[in-house]
């Protein structure tokens, strides 16, 4: 997958888990969020789409894995 279409993909889900949770909240069903915590929810679902892709992809390059990380810097 090209980094562009990537993106576009993990930006979508990003936002579909944020707008959902958004969502919920409205409805009192879910704590509240400030707008920054929504922020962060969209980025940590943003990267975890992106490294659950690279993974499934066997891609390690970008990986966030602290046992990974290891291996690579020994």
């Amino acid at each position: 997958m090209y980094d562009d279409e990537l993106h576009k993909k993990a930006s979508d889900y990003a936002s579909n888990r944020r707008d959902g949770y958004l969502a919920q909240m409205q409805l009192g069903k879910v704590k509240k969020k400030t707008q920054d915590e929504l922020n962060w929810i969209w980025v940590a679902h943003y990267e975890g789409f992106k490294e659950g892709h690279w993974t499934a992809m066997g891609d390690d390059r970008h990986t966030t894995d602290p046992a990974k990380l290891k291996e690579k810097n020994t």
